[in-house]
């Protein structure tokens, strides 16, 4: 399949979003015409329920009425009253207790529930205000009491034989409005009578107590007038009917249905609806997912290999499969990277041969030119040495002569004598060291250079210092290679270098108890190596580049020109071999010598 019929498949998966859209308009305006159909049904069995209360009220204000047509209070005693309001609260249904209020503010109370009734005390008052409220006719109806009850009172002007007027009022119980409350709370809906502040006075059976936050709405819904409308209180989201009872402005009845059971019809199409788009929706964002998701992989895998290339990565390629157009960028891209690919691994190859050779012959010219100039400074030194030696040796030829003709003298004083011979001793000792600077200067054209057995060489140079070393109090170990490595060199100059380097290991271990010096030859490829060790006190690094440098000396005490370094560096060289040197302070030097061996065969 092409990347245009994916493309083209993609546009139609998307087109079902506009579908599911028209969908859910639908269902929201048949929420609405559903919500005000069920607002309107409660508020209708909130005016049935309020009516239905009225005749309940007007059939005990009646039945009040008739009790008190043919009664003449002023010819009762205080027992026959009491017997008379018994009576009374039993021919009036609902009634729980009856009050008399005679002309001069007098109480006359029955209560079926005994003195300790709490709302007796409320019931009272009330009726004592009615009393004294002024000039009815016929019976009216009014609100004496509270939650636990209403009370009728017979509020007319009675003209017995003596007494004034009185008035007798009737306190009913909720169960009067409990029946109607009870049929209008069917089928999940729960009702209340209401007072003037909201308060229940009464409520369907199960109905639950009003929430504060209801009763707030309720209290708004009222002062708008509206006979229905939604509550969001404490109980949750409902529909709510409300009607005044007639007669009775301050009461009303409320008819509550959460609004789960209202919509549950509703709820369970809006679920298929949901459940519909949403699968619809989920077929089609897979579809595009797949597609896309097949689309961005093949796109990464591009993308993946030319950055992989581009970091170094030559081989780096697309997979290879399908027949779109990004299967052909593919192939292009791999053709591409091939080509790269061998172009590179040419240049490679001609930059590391190119290398090879530019670090070879750099090495080499290193390496002329150390030891070009390692040549001139000893030069110099050589030449430098003979001149100042020849120029040094006439006047200390005199100096040592005139102090030993001097010595010669008898009667010379002691002090005059002891000075004199210090004289003769510096002067030897200035003739010697323009001695080893004449020598020093003295290099061979060509060494004699011959077959030996470098143990042998080891073993002669070791013979002419051992003495010095044993003496110092140091230990000397040798470790010889078995068989000995053969070398071509000049004897007397080898044995010269390792008589150097055991002096210059002897100086350095002077003072440190407990030093050795180890002496070793072995067999390193085509090389022989003499391997000197001490204990001493090392090099610092700083004067490890200057140390085959003439006169040059790291030693406490001057006790030498300087030279015995440098003059082995001269005949190694010579040899065509090296010396290389590992130092730490405090923990003493290696010098390895390096020679070419004579042969491959060993004696």
């Amino acid at each position: 399949m092409t990347l245009a019929r994916r493309l083209v498949l993609f546009a139609l998966a998307a087109a079902v979003l506009p579908l599911v859209g028209v969908a859910f308009a639908v269902l929201s305006r048949s929420e609405q015409a559903l919500a005000a159909r069920a607002a309107e049904a409660q508020a209708a069995s909130a005016r049935a329920t309020a009516e239905g209360i009225a005749r309940d009220l007007g059939g005990a204000q009646e039945e009040l009425g008739r009790s008190l047509e043919a009664w003449d209070p002023s010819r009762l005693d205080e027992k026959e009253l009491r017997g008379f309001l018994y009576l009374l609260t039993r021919q009036v249904g609902s009634a729980s207790a009856a009050a008399a209020v005679d002309g001069a503010g007098r109480v006359h109370l029955y209560g079926a529930r005994g003195d300790d009734d709490p709302m007796l005390g409320p019931f009272v008052e009330n009726a004592v205000k009615a009393q004294q409220a002024g000039r009815w006719e016929g019976t009216a109806l009014g609100v004496f009491g509270g939650p636990a009850g209403v009370a009728l009172a017979a509020l007319r002007e009675v003209r017995p034989s003596r007494g004034g007027r009185w008035v007798v009022a009737v306190r009913l119980e909720p169960a009067l409005a409990v029946r109607r409350l009870a049929e209008a709370g069917r089928e999940g809906r729960a009702a209340w009578l209401l007072d003037g502040a909201g308060q229940a006075l009464a409520g369907s059976p199960g109905a639950p107590a009003l929430p504060p936050g209801d009763r707030e709405a309720v209290l708004r819904l009222a002062r708008s007038g509206a006979q229905s409308g939604t509550l969001d209180g404490a109980g949750g989201p409902a529909l709510a009917g409300l009607a005044r009872v007639p007669d009775l402005a301050d009461w009303s009845v409320l008819v509550r249905l959460p609004a789960s059971e209202a919509f549950k019809d509703l709820l369970a199409v809006r679920r298929a609806v949901i459940g519909t788009s949403l699968a619809v929706l989920a077929v089609a964002l897979a579809a595009a997912l797949l597609l896309a998701g097949g689309i961005t992989r093949r796109l990464a895998a591009v993308e993946g290999a030319a950055r992989a290339f581009g970091a170094g990565d030559a081989s780096a390629r697309v997979p290879a499969g399908g027949a779109d157009e990004l299967t052909r960028v593919g192939g292009a891209f791999n053709v591409m990277a091939d080509e790269l690919q061998a172009s590179r691994a040419r240049l490679e190859r001609w930059n590391e041969d190119l290398k090879t050779e530019v670090d070879q012959r750099t090495r080499e010219l290193r390496e002329a030119q150390a030891r070009l100039v390692e040549a001139q400074k000893l030069a110099a030194v050589g030449q430098l040495g003979a001149g100042v030696a020849h120029e040094i040796n006439n006047p200390l030829t005199g100096i040592l002569g005139n102090a030993q003709l001097l010595l010669e003298l008898k009667d010379l004083p002691a002090a005059q004598k002891e000075s004199i011979e210090a004289i003769e001793r510096m002067a030897r000792r200035c003739r010697e060291i323009t001695r080893k600077l004449l020598r020093f200067s003295e290099q061979r054209a060509i060494p004699d250079l011959r077959d030996l057995e470098l143990n042998r060489a080891v073993e002669d140079g070791l013979a002419l210092v051992e003495g010095q070393v044993r003496q110092a109090g140091l230990a000397l170990e040798t470790s010889l290679g078995v068989p000995s490595p053969v070398v071509r060199a000049d004897a007397a100059q080898l044995t010269q270098v390792i008589f150097n380097l055991v002096v210059n290991a002897r100086t350095a271990c002077l003072g440190k108890q407990g030093a050795r010096i180890r002496v070793a030859t072995r067999l390193d490829g085509d090389r022989a190596e003499v391997v000197v060790e001490d204990q001493g006190k090392g090099i610092p690094p700083e004067h490890l580049p200057r140390l085959f440098e003439p006169f040059f000396t790291t030693k406490d005490l001057w006790s030498n020109v300087g030279l015995g370094l440098s003059e082995a560096w001269r005949i190694v060289d010579e040899h065509g071999g090296a010396i290389d040197v590992k130092s730490a302070p405090g923990q003493g030097s290696t010098f390895t010598v390096r020679l070419p061996l004579a042969s491959a065969r060993t004696v």
